[in-house]
């Protein structure tokens, strides 16, 4: 299971996206987690937390689905 999580973190600080500066003068590599990665971060996600820490999925202007802390829903 570690092992698995270690291969998420990696999937998600490599491939194209943005450089964000770190304290430690080291970059990192952000990016928006879609299709099949997200597919996967979802599932990772779902075995270990099957109530995703009590978030409330909602979903934006732009039809995006966010999860949000349940006592924001009503702005959404």
């Amino acid at each position: 299971m570690l092992k698995g999580s270690e291969q998420v973190g990696d999937w998600l600080v490599t491939g194209d996206g943005m450089e964000v500066e770190q304290a430690n003068e080291n970059t990192r590599t952000i990016i928006r987690a879609q299709g099949s990665l997200l597919r996967e971060l979802h599932v990772l996600l779902k075995e270990q937390d099957p109530g995703f820490g009590g978030l409330a999925r909602v979903q934006n202007k732009r039809r995006e689905f966010l999860w949000i802390h349940p006592q924001f829903i009503d702005e959404y």
